[in-house]
């Protein structure tokens, strides 16, 4: 099974605390296109010399690669095992003096020009990308090249990187030599690829950043090379240069992050833009650094996120003392970690669900494009933003644990992400009416759909207990449920009106007359009873479902298209088309 580094990401996956879920201090700086901010964290986590950080975590231990220190040659690693990223950095243990995280280069390479590790794992594999001069060619910065190393179990005791290869990966003189790699995989589609920078100050030349996707084992460059930032000092004087690239994923948008200005200077910090992809085309920078000088900490730079054992964002970057800002004046790049958070771009209207997370204490909201976010104690496993659909994106349903969640579309397509299991779905089958809902089984080994004509479809170890499809319906059906006590499911038309299949009747409204049509169903975590709600934020509670609250008699700027269960509170939550929440008995959370 293919492993990824766990940022998208981080790099490259994505899973997104919402703000509700870490709270953030102070931020020593904040970009408002991107809505990414970095705590003011005022101590180092390290305050030894600690250049271009990248922090990883395998097994319960975090590591931290960066250039080569007096410490350790070539290429530095720390080792801190308390469980926390903020402190408790060190030598890995069994390396008093420092432990080199690359004891031999290559030959072809000129012996301690070794910098800028970018690392991630891909197949059970450890690998590192990092920068190198080639031999004889040490003050040339056109000989500056990118190499590959790989560890095949990264331990506290085992934290070193072995590169056999004969040849540099990439040089590119005519470009100024390349530099600082990063790689990252693409959560949408799990594709590999390398980020690195061309020109390291070759007067007349600007400084490059590309992009280029990595064969299937992770180490080899395949395809073209993409252009995604230019240095600009123009419209943007604080970029002498920009260096340090890093693609994060995030609610289904892509971020490059970089660094602009002199490394050895108070002006240097950390920017963000917006891209399509990780091949780009990337945006222009806007207001600025959103990393910059703060406190004592001067010249923030070569900045990565990563996330931590919990999910949360964090950003590891390196920043002189405001007293000495160069290794002359006996500074160091001390390492500095600090809570991040990066929140998705908003959904785009309609928003077509909601959904809680099993312990009640998050959910997720979906929009007709498939962009997904999380709040509170939702995890971000990703999603359809800026993929093609064949049909929009009605209903985001989570696994049983909440640790994946399954988006189905109108033509049954079925798009998993987390651990949700694919089983099977309509996806390019002639309907005879749109799908309009799914359900999973209680133990999520399946789930069934329902089409607005209320015909179901059964998958995986989902029973099919009967349906609608074929008979006379006065309204269409409009959403499903699962019975967790019993196994079976309810049906829920636009009157209100339910069809119990291997599920307890416990009312309806289909008699009544109802202001609005009923757009949404949630039954509660016993099984016991079932809500419905309208689109006019009226709310019908059944069974041993309580009655919290409505906004039906609540003038609205959009109507109600989903409702969800809080399993803590017996609560629920409504959400509208414009991404609008209701909280009735539960937590409010945010918006979409």
């Amino acid at each position: 099974m293919t492993s990824r580094r766990t940022i998208a990401v981080l790099s490259a996956v994505l899973l997104v605390p919402s703000a509700a879920a870490l709270a953030i201090p102070a931020t020593a700086g904040a970009d408002a296109r991107t809505g990414i901010s970095v705590a003011a964290t005022p101590a180092p986590a390290f305050a030894g010399d600690a250049p271009d950080p990248d922090v990883v975590l395998a097994g319960s231990t975090y590591y931290a690669f960066s250039t080569g220190t007096s410490l350790a040659s070539y290429l530095q690693v720390l080792c801190n095992g308390t469980g926390s990223p903020a402190s408790g950095w060190a030598p890995c243990k069994g390396f008093p003096f420092g432990a080199s995280a690359l004891p031999s280069p290559p030959s072809w390479q000129a012996l301690g020009t070794q910098n800028s590790p970018g690392l991630f794992q891909w197949n059970g594999v450890w690998i590192m990308f990092y920068t190198a001069a080639l031999a004889g060619h040490r003050d040339d910065t056109g000989a500056n090249c990118l190499s590959v190393a790989v560890d095949v179990a990264l331990t506290p005791t085992t934290p070193s990187f072995t590169d056999t290869s004969k040849s540099p990966l990439v040089c590119d003189a005519a470009s100024g030599g390349a530099i600082d790699p990063m790689p990252f995989v693409d959560p949408a589609d799990n594709q590999p690829y390398l980020l690195w920078k061309t020109n390291s100050g070759v007067p007349g030349h600007p400084a490059e950043l590309w992009s280029q996707p990595l064969g299937s084992d992770g180490m080899t460059l395949v395809g073209q090379p993409h252009l995604l930032q230019v240095q600009d000092s123009v419209d943007h004087p604080y970029e002498t240069t920009i260096e340090n690239p890093q693609m994060v994923a995030s609610g289904g948008a892509y971020y490059l992050v970089f660094s602009a200005g002199q490394w050895d200077s108070a002006g240097y910090g950390e920017v963000a833009v917006s891209c399509a992809g990780p091949n780009g085309p990337c945006e222009e920078p806007g207001g600025g650094p959103f990393l910059s000088s703060y406190g004592s900490a001067a010249g923030p730079g070569a900045g990565m996120f990563f996330q931590d054992s919990l999910g949360h964002w964090q950003m590891a970057y390196a920043a002189w003392d405001a007293s000495c800002t160069d290794y002359s004046c006996g500074g160091a790049r001390r390492l500095f970690v600090a809570p991040a958070s990066i929140e998705p771009f908003p959904l785009a209207p309609p928003v077509t669900g909601i959904a809680s997370t099993p312990d009640g204490g998050g959910y997720w909201l979906v929009d007709a494009k498939g962009g997904v976010s999380a709040h509170g104690t939702a995890l971000f496993n990703g999603g359809m933003l800026g993929l093609h659909l064949n049909a929009p994106v009605e209903h985001l349903v989570p696994t049983p644990d909440g640790h994946g969640y399954w988006l189905v579309a109108s033509d049954g397509g079925i798009f998993t992400f987390g651990d949700a299991r694919f089983f099977g779905s309509m996806g390019g089958r002639q309907l005879n009416a749109p799908v309009v809902d799914l359900a999973p089984t209680p133990d999520g080994g399946g789930y069934w759909l329902v089409a607005s004509d209320g015909g179901v479809f059964a998958f995986g170890d989902a029973v099919f207990r009967g349906s609608m499809g074929g008979l006379p319906l006065r309204d269409p059906v409009v959403g499903i449920a699962t019975d967790s006590a019993t196994g079976g499911y309810w049906l829920v038309a636009s009157d209100g009106g339910i069809f119990a299949y291997g599920a307890p009747f416990a009312g309806s409204t289909g008699a009544l007359t109802l202001n609005s049509p009923v757009n949404g169903m949630a039954a509660t975590a016993d099984g016991r009873g079932y809500w419905f709600v309208a689109s006019d934020g009226g709310v019908f509670a059944f069974g041993g479902a309580g009655f919290y609250g409505s906004a039906g008699a609540i003038p609205l700027a959009a109507p109600v298209t989903g409702m969800a269960n809080d399993p803590a509170t017996g609560g629920y939550w409504l959400v509208g088309s414009d991404g609008g929440v209701f909280s009735y008995g539960a937590p409010f959370l945010g918006t979409g």
